[in-house]
């Protein structure tokens, strides 16, 4: 049955859902959120308390769609905090309407049919039983049914007023659709499809904004309007913490019972401790699983108004009488009430005492005193997240204490066995430390140069100074520690709380290597030039001498030409 899970790609391991889960259900596989629904109670504590809103709900939005599309009769099974989760309920009611719905009818109305079986069973029982248990809220009862097997007899044998009014509903048109629309999480359990199933659909608060959106309806355009059904006296109460009639509170008081009102999960685990060792006294006891019970479920939209606005709006409205009409009243004939809760068993591996010892000294924890029980994981103590890791339910890498000793030895072991220079510097740039490389080549051992100013490494005090003020890091600067005649790359980075952290390689081998060929570079220019210039002064002499060659050459051809000429003219 997989109903909600978290949206692993959101998930970022904040442990806020382990944190506020109950249960524990939170198992994490791969560093990633999953809900283990063998645990869960869908009390919606944990989508409430994810900060990237990594929840993924499965959702009836297209199903509810298809059938107002299809003009099958559909019924809206309004929560009663729909009073004050919206500003203009009047008008909400009309736009669910022009949504599709052929019948509006509040829960409410249920509530004052289950206040009636209530009080006829307390008058049946009282005596018989030292408690008695609200059935209203599932993620109540299913925590009960699944881990606290021995208060199941306390329960109201009683259905939830959304499964009673369901019932109704089906009775008079079994062919029909019902919907639950409201800001609660565990009544999904109660709508998952199966057979003669008494509500067929789920839509939230929120999903049901999105749906009139979608079909371009505006709740602030629409007229007012009443609900078909609505409760005959003030049953919109049953969305607030404890609030009950006049007449069950008569009853219960007539019959010596303490009246509790309890609702947030962590008074309900603290009640049914107390419950199970019997030091609690007589009473009976309207619960609820959210904080302020139904107008603070996990689905109230976003834009709503505050909680204790939302709670005192619907207090106002009920003391006023409510709507001011009876509406419809529902037929009750027939229908059965009755509900049976079931034990169901929880698969829990429970490691024994040395086995628990193994794991919390693979988390660092040698002893009681390194326990640390911050709570960071998610678990109240060292020794319950020792208990989940066995069973699964968590990894040691989900310690924060533990990663941040480990990330530490890994950095002393980088620290002591890195090639480069490393020094920290407080923000008066004062030494802190120095790593073995640095305390060899700088010559200082980090127990002389502690405290000192870094000035005595002779490396430029003002780039670190900079670096301090501008609150940012400096990489890549070639620096000179003169005095040990070192050229070095330095990278200066800023340490939030204002302390610095400097990495020097040396890189003086190097700059001597550029430096000699450098001067390999200007030696073979300078004999290339010295061959040119030799080169150039061969070739003018060679032109010297071929052109006074080449002029004796043509005086001695002019002479012989003369003769010839003369020859031939005698």
């Amino acid at each position: 049955m997989r109903l909600f899970n978290f949206t692993v790609s959101n998930c970022r391991n904040c442990n806020k859902c382990v944190r506020v889960c109950p249960v524990k259900a939170i198992r994490f596989i791969n560093n990633e959120a999953k809900i283990d629904e063998t645990r869960c109670i869908a009390c919606g504590q944990c989508f409430m308390a994810c900060p990237k809103h990594a929840r993924n709900v499965q959702n009836d939005v297209d199903k509810v769609l298809r059938e107002l599309d299809s003009g099958k009769k559909t019924v809206a099974i309004l929560d009663s905090a729909y009073m004050g989760a919206f500003k203009e309920p009047e008008k909400f009611i009309s736009a669910l309407r022009t949504l599709g719905f052929s019948s509006v009818q509040e829960i409410a109305a249920a509530s004052e049919k289950v206040t009636e079986l209530y009080i006829n069973y307390m008058n049946e029982n009282a005596g018989k039983q030292k408690y008695f248990i609200s059935s209203t809220c599932p993620a109540i009862y299913i925590f009960i049914e699944k881990y606290h097997h021995e208060l199941i007899k306390y329960l109201m044998p009683v259905a939830s007023p959304m499964v009673l009014l369901g019932r109704a509903i089906k009775k008079d048109d079994p062919d029909c659709t019902a919907v639950y629309i409201g800001p609660c999480l565990s009544k999904k359990y109660e709508t998952y499809p199966k057979d003669g199933a008494e509500v067929d659909a789920h839509i939230t608060f929120v999903e049901i904004l999105k749906m009139f959106r979608k079909k371009g309806i505006y709740i602030d355009d629409m007229e007012p309007s009443v609900p078909d059904v609505v409760p005959a006296l003030s049953g919109e109460n049953y969305s607030i913490a404890g609030d009950m009639w006049p007449s069950l509170t008569e009853t219960v008081e007539k019959h010596g019972y303490d009246i509790l009102r309890v609702n947030g999960m962590d008074n309900v685990k603290q009640l049914f401790e107390s419950m199970e060792n019997e030091t609690l006294g007589d009473c009976y006891i309207g619960i609820s699983a959210c904080t302020e019970s139904c107008i603070n479920g996990p689905f109230i939209p976003y834009d709503a108004n505050g909680l204790f606005c939302r709670r005192q709006k619907i207090k106002a409205f009920a003391e006023k009488g409510g709507w001011g009409e009876k509406g419809r009243n529902v037929n009750w004939d027939g229908v059965d009430y009755s509900y049976k809760f079931t034990k169901m068993l929880v698969p829990l591996k429970m490691p024994s005492e040395e086995e628990i010892t193994q794991i919390l000294r693979k988390m660092g924890r040698k002893s009681r005193a390194e326990e640390f029980d911050c709570g960071a994981c998610g678990y109240n103590t060292c020794r319950e997240k020792a208990v989940a890791i066995y069973g699964g339910m968590a990894s040691i890498d989900m310690c924060w204490p533990y990663l941040r000793e480990k990330a530490k030895r890994r950095g002393d072991l980088f620290f002591r066995n890195s090639r480069n220079i490393l020094f920290l510097l407080d923000k008066n740039l004062n030494i802190l430390q120095i790593n073995p490389v640095g305390e060899r080549k700088l010559g200082f051992k980090t127990e002389e140069a502690m405290g000192k100013p870094v000035d005595i490494f002779n490396s430029g005090r003002d780039i670190y100074q900079q670096s301090l003020d501008i609150k940012n890091d400096i990489i890549n600067v070639k620096m000179h520690l003169r005095d040990k005649k070192m050229v070095v790359m330095t990278n200066i980075v800023y340490i939030e709380g204002d302390e610095v952290f400097v990495s020097m390689q040396d890189i003086t081998s190097e700059e001597q290597r550029k430096e000699e060929l450098a001067k390999l570079k200007m030696h073979t220019v300078e004999t290339a030039q010295n061959v040119i210039e030799k080169q150039m002064r061969v070739a003018q002499e060679i032109a010297s001498l071929l052109g006074e060659t080449t002029a004796e050459t043509k005086v001695v051809l002019n002479n012989l030409k003369d003769v010839v000429l003369k020859e031939e003219g005698e």
